[in-house]
């Protein structure tokens, strides 16, 4: 017969992903995995795959919380959630990611020359989406007439991908957001010097 499961699969997940969050990918070893999470050898290996595929379900459930709430207002909103977006990575909170950055961020760090082509997979994805959501936000700008009409979209779109990047490492190195708020403040001065004339979101309905 099956071994009955002593564990709930999404909060061994939700663990899991706290886990590399704090600790990185390859510094983790199974038996700290065992230790945080609650799962033993066995099932990570039989339920998940082995350490690899454990992380690989935390990087899908981290990418599923962050297309639902911060990536997918960014690309039903204007310049004005540019802005939002960077004052929520700016505002204290006791969110993981004030002291350990973004799981995404670090994982293409860590994975910097790929170990694993799944894992790249998953943070390229991540990030192309993000910036896919920028380049929608900063187009309904434009329409907007928030923006230029030269203004070029994909330009400053890759421009705020990059600047998330390093606004999320100085968090991570830091282990504190202390350091990254002159970073956010001279990057939220940038985005609204793009602005030409203010146009409310309902001037655009």
């Amino acid at each position: 017969m099956p071994r009955p499961k002593r564990y709930d699969r999404s909060d061994a997940v939700k663990k899991a992903c706290d886990a590399f969050w704090q600790h990185g990918y390859g510094a983790l070893g199974v038996r700290s995995l065992e230790n945080l999470t609650g799962l033993n050898r066995f099932a990570i290996q039989t339920e998940f795959g082995g350490k690899e595929g454990l992380f690989l379900e935390t990087l899908d459930r981290y990418a599923l919380e962050s297309e639902t709430h911060l990536l997918g207002p960014l690309r039903e909103g204007s310049l004005d959630q540019v802005m939002v977006f960077f004052n929520q990575i700016g505002t204290p909170s006791q969110e993981p990611a004030q002291i350990y950055g973004c799981l995404m961020a670090n994982t293409v760090v860590e994975n910097a020359v790929p170990a694993s082509a799944a894992i790249k997979e998953r943070t390229d994805r991540h990030f192309e989406l993000l910036k896919q959501a920028f380049r929608a936000a900063l187009t309904h700008a434009k329409s907007d007439g928030q923006l230029a009409g030269d203004f070029d979209t994909e330009e400053a779109a890759a421009f705020l991908v990059g600047s998330t990047l390093g606004i999320q490492m100085t968090i991570r190195k830091a282990g504190s957001l202390k350091t990254a708020r002159p970073y956010l403040n001279v990057l939220i001065k940038t985005i609204e010097s793009w602005q030409t004339t203010p146009v409310t979101s309902a001037d655009r309905t």
